[in-house]
């Protein structure tokens, strides 16, 4: 494989302090061709939502042609074909050489208008788009589980749901379903998610990487060092009752298929083809994948390119799961000819999930429609894995918590806070207000939290610094919080580390807490002595707006001195529809692994009935509803009749018997029915009884299952005459 870059689809995590990504209702970007009057026509892209000069093709062909191999083609010397990726055979072809391909091609002297119009020409290719970008999208014994009210609305964390009632699920499954994440790459060392990934046994065969693969720098090692991917990761499949970190939701084994290079959220739409590509190709060596889950939007599939191969992914088993995006936007109030990936396809094998609150109402970011998105489930402050160490004290118990902190802080009032105003000698040109403010705060407690606002004294711009660094040369450099920690006795020589959660005053009833952490050591302290007091900036907001900014500050913390890191977890919250996503991956495979038999339709027609209803979403998706567990079933696969023929005399009865499989299935009941009951009948436990209106008839009795499996079982009775 060749080397790609990444290109865009907006993160669906909703990070505070962050300035929110290009909108959703930009001009189409990627649009199939049409024919007018014989000629090929294709509409300008729009300019900065693809990459210039590139093009993606789809083409139903054989591997003679052209556009199949990589370099320059022989038809134009100007176009270079960059990679081409083989999706096997093509549906409805007599011949197994003419196959399904897409192909990424480049042109340093054409437009990509250009260049998409002079390869649409060629006979064999289906569809064209330009190489658009995408954005990821906005982002028990289990010691951190009573964190997790999205599982079952119980624990520290108050709320009035019931999360996805998860407690509620009475199946067991006979499998382990594979959930491929197109996402940041997943961090394979972390404790509560190691023995959790797919270990691909089929590198021998050609199906590279041991955990999945790095689309974005084109090598055999997925590591998230971003966390988002990671984060999506815990939340599917995380080990349950190992004494670490948190709960996963199902037993589902996670394939890293990275796509976004580190510390960046946008990728190329090639990248996701790529990632598509090996999905297909795993499959068709035999992975149960269940989910392909996609915690990312935005970009143009009007050429239908992608739909294609999320069609070739559903038929071999695998549904699709899209984040809904984090815009607010209702989705049916938004053109056909405007609408962007996921909302802009058609597949029967995406399902769309936008993100619900602690209320069961849809949270105020989330996108939405009541014909575009499907159902919702939590995305609102969860709880879950992440790449790295986080100093996170609120999230441990009470015992932990005094032993690996010195201060700790939920706020019933403002003690021992300063600002530079307060401090002797420190010069500032910020003004930081700060106050207690009751009924906000983190919903793991009742109290309120620190409200704090801050705006600069002079619309000039200054260099902003980066790190730790509270002041220069006297100069306050942001405008900070400090704690006077002169009773403490803290040695400002050792390393500290200082936590809390962040909520920037924005939406109404909007509740999204951030974590954030700082570090003092003696290097880069974050000390001041002045007057005789010793004080630590906590935390501090850069800005040049000379409007004040308000933030609200809740659990904050600082450590004991060089504290033992292996104490740290690696968890932290984020909100999003990507966190809402992965939930709904998650039960897409406890609904495969409860019904392998099942195909990934009828995975999808029994996902969708896995909701309870909320008013809150009522009218903002197709069911009206949140993801719930309790309703997960399993189905019948196998259907047998104690005969299937017999011969049964007037006078007499026989007694049919139906035995249904596997032996879990939720509903194990069948309806009886008489071919001719003018004949004979046949009641609700099957026993049949003949006419006499039926002597030398034959009638065919059936038993059908009623938990929406639709199978059948027949049983021909020949009827006779009494002796």
């Amino acid at each position: 494989m060749k080397k790609r870059r990444l290109g865009a689809w907006l993160l669906a995590v909703s990070v505070a302090f962050v300035s929110a990504a290009a909108s959703f209702l930009a001009g189409p970007a990627g649009l199939a061709f049409a024919q007018d009057n014989g000629q090929t026509v294709i509409e300008a892209p729009v300019e900065g939502t693809y990459v210039k000069g590139e093009a993606l093709i789809s083409m139903t062909t054989t591997q003679a042609a052209a556009l199949t191999k990589e370099g320059t083609v022989n038809f134009d010397r100007k176009i270079q074909v960059e990679e081409c990726w083989d999706f096997g055979a093509a549906e409805d072809e007599s011949s197994n050489r003419v196959r399904d391909f897409v192909a990424l091609v480049r042109s340093d002297t054409y437009s990509t208008q250009e260049l998409m119009e002079i390869v649409s020409e060629k006979y064999y290719v289906d569809a064209v788009a330009p190489n658009s970008y995408a954005h990821l999208c906005d982002t028990g014994s289990d010691p951190l589980s009573d964190y997790q009210w999205y599982l079952n609305g119980e624990g520290a964390m108050l709320t009035d749901s019931m999360g996805i009632h998860a407690a509620g699920m009475q199946v067991s499954t006979s499998m382990q379903p594979v959930v491929a994440l197109i996402d940041t790459g997943v961090d394979y060392t972390n404790e509560d998610i190691k023995d959790s990934m797919w270990v691909n046994p089929y590198q021998s065969q050609g199906l590279e990487g041991t955990y999945g693969y790095d689309f974005a720098e084109n090598d055999a090692d997925p590591m998230d060092r971003f966390g988002h991917g990671t984060h999506c990761a815990g939340i599917i499949a995380a080990q349950t009752g190992n004494g670490t970190g948190i709960a996963g939701i199902s037993n589902a084994k996670i394939m890293a298929l990275k796509v976004a290079k580190d510390g960046e959220d946008t990728f190329e739409t090639a990248g996701v083809i790529a990632a598509y590509e090996y999905v297909i190709r795993a499959q068709q060596l035999g992975v149960p994948i269940a989910a392909v889950n996609c915690s990312w939007g935005g970009g143009y599939d009007t050429g239908a390119v992608l739909n294609t191969l999320i069609d070739k992914m559903g038929e071999n088993g695998a549904l699709s799961v899209f984040a809904a995006g984090n815009d607010g936007i209702n989705w049916d109030a938004v053109a056909v000819s405007r609408r962007q990936t996921p909302y802009d396809m058609k597949s029967n094998y995406i399902v769309i999930v936008g993100a619900s609150d602690e209320n069961d109402d849809r949270a105020f970011f989330s996108d939405y429609g009541k014909t575009q998105v499907d159902l919702f489930a939590p995305g609102s402050n969860i709880l879950s894995t992440v790449h790295e160490t986080r100093f996170l004290p609120q999230f441990w118990t009470q015992e932990k918590r005094e032993k690996m902190t010195v201060y700790y802080n939920t706020f019933d009032q403002v003690s021992g806070l300063y600002t530079a105003e307060n401090i002797e000698n420190l010069r500032t040109n910020y003004t930081v207000g700060l106050s207690y403010e009751a009924g906000v705060g983190f919903a793991d407690h009742g109290n309120g939290s620190l409200k704090y606002t801050v705006r600069r004294n002079r619309n000039v711009f200054y260099p902003m610094e980066a790190g730790n660094t509270v002041q220069k040369n006297g100069q306050e450099q942001a405008g900070f919080i400090y704690l006077d920690v002169t009773d403490l006795h803290l040695d400002t020589e050792q390393t500290y580390y200082i936590s809390g959660l962040m909520m920037e005053e924005g939406a109404d009833d909007a509740s999204l807490w951030e974590p954030f952490e700082k570090v003092s050591s003696a290097k880069d302290s974050r000390f001041i002595v002045s007057g005789g007091r010793t004080y630590l900036a906590l935390i501090g907001i850069m800005t040049q707006s000379i409007r004040t900014s308000t933030y609200y500050i809740d659990n904050l913390a600082i450590s004991v001195p060089d504290p033992d890191l292996s104490q740290f977890e690696k968890c932290s919250i984020m909100s999003g529809s990507s966190m809402a996503g992965p939930m709904v991956s998650a039960a897409a495979a406890i609904l495969r692994a409860a019904n392998p038999a099942q195909k990934a339709s009828g995975i999808r027609s029994m996902l969708m009935a896995c909701t309870r209803s909320a008013d809150g979403v009522a009218n903002a998706c197709v069911t009206g509803g949140i993801l719930d567990l309790s309703h997960v079933s399993v189905r019948a696969f196998g259907l047998k009749l104690n005969k299937t023929s017999a011969n049964v005399r007037y006078g007499k009865t026989l007694q049919l018997k139906a035995v249904v499989s596997p032996s879990n299935v939720s509903n194990a009941k069948v309806t009886w029915s008489s071919g001719n009951t003018k004949y004979a009948v046949v009641s609700a436990s099957g026993k049949v009884t003949v006419k006499k209106a039926g002597i030398g008839k034959k009638v065919k009795i059936t038993a059908a299952t009623k938990d929406g499996s639709k199978l059948k079982k027949t049983c021909t009775i020949s009827i006779l005459k009494a002796k």
